[in-house]
């Protein structure tokens, strides 16, 4: 593979990538044969050559794209990592040459993070509310399983329902989980307001590509969270428009952006360590299907070395986690008034 740059600035970077012809016609080989498979076609005549089968297929193109599509992600890693450039966009691909035969050309662009030079990031001072569990938290949630079983004064009746014995075994499982949870959030309050500190000691500029990317993310988690129905739904009920909820989630899309950048850079100014036991903890972590969750370490670790760029984000995420540690370290930080566990948790989440 070779990556030739043509053109950079501090704001964007222009590259070709160039895929050697055999590999490309392996590629569009794989995807031909996938195609025809799939389409019932009997095999062609053994005597033609791979460039002549492929140039009397209708569906050239198609398949073309296909192959490209496997081929870019790890040939774009190498490149970006050759090239020693930063992208903060997703790339914009625009093929060159791809005739049969001939070495397939590509050109990409991307924009750039910009360069940060962090004014303060120790010594930040933040106030943040703990999150406590109380009996009546307790009392209440366990009033809420009751009445979703239909067993406001039959203990015997919820405990049929429920994995325990006694009623003194749900409190004490009910509340370890509030009070499991109640630790998270006061970690997640305590985390944002550090980071909105860093933010405005050390302001950043942001493109508006970078930024409409980002709300695109936003937007994309909202409809995973809410599901594409319930959203559609919830547009129609309360009148907003997709355009509304973009400017509604610019905001923190913004937020997010300056986060990941000022944190990466703090990484580099602690010179951020990472260990293989740092991974192992990291990948166990992540979300997956139930399958992928059964596997062992090992077997995880490699599917996710075989996925261009897998590791490189994982180790990214590991770093601003503890860039994110080490700032809090150093941070001055006071507490507000505790709020209730219950009244942390959005209406979807409590138990009526």
């Amino acid at each position: 593979m070779s990556a030739t740059l043509i053109n950079a600035t501090k704001d964007e970077a222009t590259f070709l990538i160039q895929i050697d012809a055999k590999t490309f016609e392996k590629a569009l080989m794989e995807e031909y044969h996938k195609a025809t498979a799939t389409e019932g076609k009997k095999a062609a005549s053994a005597f033609l050559s791979n460039e002549a089968l492929l140039a009397q297929y209708p569906d050239l193109e198609k398949i073309a794209n296909k192959a490209l599509e496997k081929l870019l992600p790890a040939y774009y890693m190498s490149a970006i990592k050759e090239l020693g450039i930063q992208p903060m966009t997703f790339p914009n691909i625009m093929p060159r040459s791809n005739k049969l035969g001939e070495p397939c050309i590509i050109e990409i662009r991307v924009s750039l993070e910009p360069q940060i030079e962090l004014e303060k990031y120790e010594g930040l001072e933040a106030h943040y509310t703990p999150v406590v569990v109380t009996e009546e938290d307790i009392n209440e949630n366990i009033t809420g399983l009751r009445k979703q079983h239909n067993a406001e004064t039959d203990d015997a009746k919820l405990l049929e329902k429920l994995p325990f014995k006694t009623i003194e075994e749900l409190q004490a499982e009910v509340r370890n989980s509030m009070t499991s949870m109640a630790e998270e959030k006061t970690t997640l309050n305590k985390q944002e307001a550090i980071i909105k500190q860093l933010i405005v000691a050390n302001p950043v500029e942001l493109a508006e590509e970078v930024i409409q990317q980002q709300i695109n993310v936003e937007m994309n988690r909202v409809t995973q969270q809410m599901g594409k129905q319930f959203l559609q739904n919830y547009m129609r009920s309360s009148g907003r428009s997709l355009d509304d909820l973009k400017k509604e989630v610019r905001p923190q899309a913004e937020m997010n952006v300056k986060k990941s950048l000022l944190l990466t850079a703090v990484a580099d100014k602690v010179c951020v360590e990472i260990t293989e036991e740092d991974i192992k903890k990291k990948i166990s972590e992540q979300p997956g299907s139930f399958n992928e969750l059964a596997l062992d370490y090992e077997t995880r670790r490699k599917r996710i070395e075989e996925t261009p760029g897998a590791l490189d984000q994982i180790k990214h995420l590991i770093r601003l986690d503890k860039a994110t540690d080490y700032i809090i370290s150093k941070a001055i930080l006071h507490e507000d008034q505790p709020i209730r566990v219950i009244d942390s948790l959005p209406e979807y989440m409590k138990i009526q």
